[in-house]
């Protein structure tokens, strides 16, 4: 499905312009267009590849997704994928969404599957900002011509381009400020909650999703490095500035990134560290009772001796008869036991 918004050289700006008005203008010199196709067909492709003359493997990268961020220079136009990170309620997982593109001299094709919530946004501020500037351009007076130099957006193809990317990296920020909170209150609870392993798969997800983030944003980055250096004529030099300033809000999200991952791996580390030291403490306490047992079982084993001596059935005993004889053998036990107790008190085998 096509929706094209134009900006015609000596025409009102028109929104429902159909596809062969636009091929029909679309060579005029001050003329802008943006196409954006939402679920595309196999036709509409054709048909985009016919008027613009587009290489076969975009339309085919367009066409069959998932694709990776990357960009490709063609001598008329740059064909650039980017995947926009968004933030699933519902799974609580980031999830990727492709946009292509297809950036000209006077014109930008957007092909996206579904609906876009950034594509949308900037729809939305197209219009009124079209709207402003077409009707900028028949005022008169300074302030006229100085609001129309910052109403950029309709300029030139690479300024809707940039919006919509400045759109995608800004709404970026708003999910490493959600993990950011997160990890303050999973930092706070970790210790004290009755089922730290919730918190470890929390921990985890967290840490895989910045990952995902960190390389897609370096992916991103490229991209806007080599809209920076180019030397195609899509891309006008009054853009290469705002293209920079994307660059360093990716640079500044990828500062905040690292942070988080370090603030996920200090988590674990300390996490991991409290548990030792709790194994370490019951490994202690297992080993003095196990120390304590077996000193009284070696106190027991010389009374366990004597016992069994005086337990045999001989006839012929030298104490048997002794009239002192039991009470003889439960103080010599007694004295045994005394002096087998103050032997390991004296050598600290045990407090």
């Amino acid at each position: 499905m096509y929706t094209i918004f134009a900006q015609l050289n000596e025409r009102e700006f028109m929104e429902s312009v159909s596809f062969d008005e636009m091929v029909i203008y679309l060579n005029q010199a001050k003329s802008v267009f943006w196409i954006d196709v939402q679920d595309p067909t196999d036709e509409e492709m054709e048909a985009l590849q016919e008027a613009f003359n587009f290489h076969p493997l975009c339309i085919e990268d367009c066409l069959y997704n998932p694709n990776s961020p990357k960009i490709d220079e063609f001598e008329s136009y740059l064909f650039i994928i980017l995947n926009e990170p968004i933030f699933d309620e519902a799974s609580q997982e980031l999830v990727r969404e492709e946009l292509d593109f297809f950036l000209g001299k006077n014109f930008l094709v957007s092909v996206h599957k579904g609906h876009n919530q950034t594509i949308e946004k900037i729809m939305k501020r197209f219009q009124s900002d079209l709207v402003l500037h077409q009707s900028l351009k028949y005022q008169k007076g300074q302030s006229a011509k100085a609001m129309l130099k910052e109403n950029l957006i309709f300029r030139n193809s690479d300024f809707i381009f940039h919006a919509i990317l400045d759109k995608m990296i800004d709404q970026c920020f708003p999910v490493v400020d959600r993990w950011d909170d997160l990890l303050d209150v999973i930092e706070e609870s970790m210790f004290s909650a009755k089922d730290p392993k919730s918190l470890l798969t929390q921990l985890m997800s967290i840490k895989r999703q910045l990952t995902q983030l960190r390389r897609l944003m370096g992916s991103h980055r490229d991209i806007l490095s080599s809209l920076i250096h180019t030397n195609n004529q899509t891309v006008s030099k009054m853009s290469r500035m705002f293209f920079r300033d994307i660059y360093d809000h990716t640079m500044r999200l990828n500062e905040f990134i690292d942070s988080h991952r370090d603030s996920v791996t200090n988590i674990l580390e300390t996490y991991y560290s409290f548990q030792s030291h709790l194994m370490n403490e019951n490994s202690q306490r297992i080993n003095l009772i196990m120390q304590r047992l077996t000193i009284i079982t070696t106190i027991f084993m010389p009374l366990s001796f004597i016992a069994g001596v005086y337990g045999m059935n001989f006839t012929v005993l030298p104490e048997k008869d002794w009239e002192y004889g039991y009470p003889s053998v439960l103080l010599l036990m007694v004295g045994v036991a005394l002096f087998m107790y103050f032997f390991f008190k004296k050598r600290k085998w045990f407090q």
